[in-house]
């Protein structure tokens, strides 16, 4: 009996995806994908928060980045002579009438505090007889000096060291003198003798500088250490108009007016005093009286009479005209103060602008600028001296 077999048909493996083309490819995308996971969750997830921990600024990639906020510029705070009513800005100094004084003269200010010599007929002859301090806050008034020698205080400067001053006879001559102010008991000692004619001083810090006539056409200019008293000459002027012109001292450099030797016009000489190099500025124009406070130098072009302009100039910049018929002019940190046509004026340097500081029915004498404040005297009574002065600051 046959048996029948079943035949056995053959089944087809089905190929594994591994053993397909396609595997590699497969594999490969996914360790791409699995990588970039990897970096854009350090990137977008642990860098953000983990940096910011250790003080490092981060910011994802792609982040949107914010709208800038405009920084606020603050308002600049308006200076007194901008806003202020002249009235108000004034403030005036006047000896009480029952004093003997009637006279005051030579104002100077340092750290909110003012000096200023006084006068009173001494047999029929003014004489500026003593020196007083005044706070302008308590309007206290107290002696500065010691018994003159001579006949007229002159010229006080002081600082937080030293009082300087001339102790000055009335036909010309006399004795510059120092009074430390660092010590209790301090006295006056004379810094030099002086023979002829009435120097002005300048101060700054623990030195001195004048010019002073010496000879019959002979002028020097002097600048000295008042802690050693050593002397030195720093310009000698030879039949010269420029030793009438008045020096400048200010943060450590010296200034004054000289005729250059190459082509006999004006130039504006400089030295700092811990150098022996002077530099040379020449304007184009006549110099006299040049002033510098450590930003500009200001000088005029003649000797106070009519026509005469006011100039200055910034690191030996062309010069600017201020003004003319300018009789005085002082420098304060940034402003230039004159007194032309019986008014105070003060000029702006950051803003260029020129404003009257007196009022129109008042008339002026100028007398200076100290301690960003300018002083004038009121001249529309000369009854009696009054001293006048204002903050530009």
């Amino acid at each position: 009996m046959k048996r029948r077999f079943r035949s056995a048909r053959t089944r087809r493996r089905r190929k594994s995806l591994k053993a397909s083309n396609w595997g590699p490819i497969l594999a490969l995308a996914g360790v791409v994908f699995a990588v970039l996971a990897f970096i854009a969750l350090l990137l977008f997830v642990v860098l953000p928060k983990v940096l910011p921990l250790l003080g490092i600024d981060y910011k994802a990639p792609f982040s949107p980045t914010p709208t800038p906020v405009p920084t606020v510029m603050p308002t600049p705070t308006p200076r007194p002579i901008e806003t202020a009513d002249l009235d108000e800005l004034q403030i005036e100094v006047v000896f009480p009438s029952n004093q003997s004084y009637r006279w005051v003269g030579d104002p100077y200010f340092f750290d909110g505090t003012l000096i200023f010599t006084a006068g009173k007929l001494v047999d029929t002859q003014v004489r500026m007889s003593e020196m007083f301090y005044f706070d302008p806050g308590s309007r206290a008034m107290t002696e500065a000096g010691e018994r003159l020698e001579n006949d007229d205080y002159l010229f006080p400067v002081f600082n937080d060291r030293w009082l300087v001053y001339l102790d000055a006879k009335a036909d010309g001559g006399g004795l510059i003198k120092a009074i430390p102010r660092t010590g209790d008991g301090a006295k006056s000692f004379v810094v030099k003798e002086v023979y002829t004619g009435q120097p002005k001083i300048q101060l700054d810090g623990d030195y001195i500088a004048w010019t002073e006539r010496t000879g019959t056409k002979m002028d020097k200019l002097y600048v000295c250490d008042l802690n050693t008293l050593e002397s030195t000459t720093v310009q000698m002027f030879s039949n010269s108009v420029y030793g009438q012109s008045l020096p400048s001292l200010d943060n450590g450099t010296l200034v004054w007016a000289d005729v250059s030797s190459g082509d006999g016009v004006s130039e504006i000489c400089s030295i700092q005093l811990t150098q022996s190099t002077i530099s040379n500025f020449k304007p184009g124009t006549y110099v006299h009286d040049p002033q510098i406070n450590g930003r500009c130098i200001a000088w005029l072009d003649g000797h106070h009479g009519p026509g005469t302009k006011l100039y200055y100039s910034i690191a030996n910049s062309v010069p600017v005209v201020i003004d003319e018929n300018v009789v005085e002019f002082g420098v304060g940190s940034d402003f230039i103060a004159y007194g032309k046509d019986e008014h105070i004026f003060v000029y702006l340097c950051d803003k260029k602008k020129i404003s009257r500081l007196t009022p129109q029915e008042e008339h002026a004498q100028f007398l200076g600028v100290s301690d960003d404040k300018v002083l004038w005297m009121d001249v529309t009574s000369r009854e009696r001296d009054i001293l006048k002065f204002a903050p530009i600051q």
